[in-house]
Parts: C-alpha cells; sequence; structure tokens
C-alpha cells in the first residue's frame, strides 16, 4: 500500500498529484481545471489532440492499424501527466476510480461494446507495483457503463519499456507480445492508461481480432499530444 493509499484509509485528506495541496487527489478544482481535455478537436482514428478535427493524424496517416478507433479524455501534459505519474509511477492505486471517471465521456464517444478488458503489463512491471494500472482503470469503467469486465488478454514475453523506445522500436517491441485468453465478443473496448504511438493498442487489437473480435475500440485517460 502506498503512503496516499494509507492515508486515505484512514481518513485524512490527500495531496493534488500536480501542485501538492492537500484536500483531494488525484488533482485538487484549481489543477482539474487546467487540463487540456480532448473533445471533438482530435484525430477521428486514433484521438489524437490537434487543432481541429482531421479524419486521420500525422501518427496514423499511412498506418493499417488493428484497432478500430481510439479516443482519450486528456492530453498527455501538464497536470494529466502528474496525475498518471502519481497513479502508475507512485503506486496511488486508489486514484484510479476518478481517472476511470473522466474516461466516461471518451469512452461513450466510441459506441457500445460487449466487454471491456485491458492492456496487461510486464510481469515485471505488475512485481514491482502490486497491481495492473489498466485493470484498475478498467474495472471501475465498465461498472460505470454497465458492462462486463473481462481479462482477454495475455502477454506472451517480456518487452521493453516502452518509454526508452523510438516509434518504430515501440511497434517492434509490441508485435505478437500478446494473446488472447479466451474468444473474446464481437465488439470490444480495451482500455490502457496513456496511448503514445498506439503501438500497444495496435498489438492488443490484432490478438483479439485473430480471436474473433470484430471490432475493436480504445479508451486511455490520457494521448501523447
Amino acid at each position: 500500500m502506498s503512503l496516499l493509499d494509507a492515508v486515505g484509509s484512514i481518513g485524512l485528506p490527500a495531496r493534488c498529484a500536480s501542485c501538492y495541496a492537500w484536500g483531494r487527489a488525484p488533482l485538487c478544482p484549481a489543477c482539474e481545471a487546467c487540463v487540456r481535455w480532448i473533445g471533438a478537436d482530435a484525430c477521428a482514428k486514433c484521438g489524437k489532440p490537434e487543432a481541429a478535427p482531421v479524419d486521420r493524424c500525422t501518427d496514423c496517416r499511412g498506418r493499417s492499424l488493428a484497432f478500430d478507433l481510439a479516443r482519450a479524455a486528456a492530453a498527455y501534459e501538464g497536470p494529466a501527466r502528474e496525475a498518471v505519474k502519481a497513479f502508475k509511477l507512485g503506486g496511488e492505486r486508489r486514484t484510479a476510480r476518478a481517472l476511470a471517471r473522466w474516461m466516461v465521456p471518451a469512452a461513450l464517444a466510441l459506441g457500445a461494446a460487449r466487454c471491456v478488458t485491458w492492456v496487461p503489463s510486464t510481469r515485471r512491471s505488475d512485481a514491482a507495483r502490486g497491481f495492473t494500472p489498466a485493470e484498475e482503470l478498467a474495472r471501475p469503467l465498465a461498472r460505470a457503463l454497465g458492462r462486463p469486465a473481462a481479462r482477454l488478454l495475455a502477454k506472451t514475453r517480456e518487452t521493453r519499456d516502452q518509454a526508452e523506445l523510438t516509434r518504430a522500436e515501440r511497434r517492434a517491441n509490441q508485435r505478437d507480445a500478446f494473446s488472447a485468453r479466451t474468444r473474446p465478443p464481437e465488439r470490444v473496448l480495451l482500455v490502457d492508461d496513456i496511448m503514445t504511438t498506439g503501438a500497444t493498442a495496435d498489438a492488443c487489437a490484432a490478438a483479439l481480432k485473430a480471436a474473433g473480435a470484430r471490432r475493436v475500440l480504445v479508451v486511455t485517460f490520457a494521448r501523447a499530444p
């Protein structure tokens, strides 16, 4: 249990991940107001925030992507980035419910799915954190959407930390790194914390479609601008 979780469990106030003010986690009202929430001004395919709506952005134009559509709640910058870092790297597990709540509009914009699943982490990462970040977001999000959550994917091999890699290296790193644990429903909502290049979502969607899914929709809390 992290310090923030321990503090919260005895009823003491939490701290904002961005300005460190006591009172509310993961973000205080002032920092929440500074988040760049992603609305219509985004890539219609991968959800990358743009100055105006576009059908395909420079990230996904010309690429064959296995997922059908992706959306995110916020741009990965400023307070939103600090909230993700506190949750994912700082072990502030209980903030997942707030992040998932902010993801609901983005998930609804994608349309209905039969089931919610998540991107599995490496065994090494899970052991270090004590939890799978994407699963912590997926389960409360599924409850909010009134859909079942299921562990549909497995990691077939250990992969390198994506943060250290170039765009091409990220795609190679995640290629064939996932497999379906069971036959998925036709429409699946895939959850992760951040989308950067889309390599992880693409590899997961490919595994789900190889196992029988016909449409894979991706929602993340944050999207790299």
